[in-house]
């Protein structure tokens, strides 16, 4: 079986979600898709080389995909990428949620075991404070020109 990437429109930060993708998913993928048009942010997260596969336990066939190699970066919902994804995570919508919290430690779910990975993570630990703060500024109302 040969796989691509449901990208369909590489301009756009978020691809339409498929049809009944609501929930934790739709939300997560709207949240991420916000704060991907935060222009500093966008711009610092294109450079961050990381393609990371969320797959989300509690929920059949759920994946999401957070495309921060590529200008302008993306997040798609239910994708199958066509390249190797530098980091796979296998967590619960719950845990998925709670990556764009300021609350919530993801390193410390992983160290705990309740999330757990395959490839290089720390590239994505090392950004996700840049995606957390930037949709945490919009949803608060405080991004400028947003």
């Amino acid at each position: 079986m040969e796989s691509e990437c449901s990208t369909p429109d590489e301009r756009a930060p978020v691809d339409e979600a498929p049809v009944g993708v609501d929930g934790p998913i739709g939300i997560f993928a709207r949240r991420v898709a916000a704060g991907l048009t935060h222009p500093e942010a966008a711009e610092r997260l294109a450079q961050a080389d990381v393609r990371a596969l969320i797959e989300v336990t509690d929920v059949p066939d759920a994946t999401v995909a957070l495309l921060l190699d590529r200008e302008p970066p993306r997040v798609v919902v239910g994708a199958i990428l066509d390249e190797e994804p530098t980091v796979r995570l296998y967590l619960t919508a719950a845990d998925l949620d709670g990556m764009l919290d300021q609350g919530t430690h993801l390193p410390m779910a992983i160290l705990a075991g309740e999330v757990r990975f395959e490839g290089a993570v720390r590239k994505l630990l090392r950004v996700l404070p840049i995606l957390r703060g930037a949709v945490g500024e919009l949803e608060a109302g405080g991004a400028a020109g947003a």
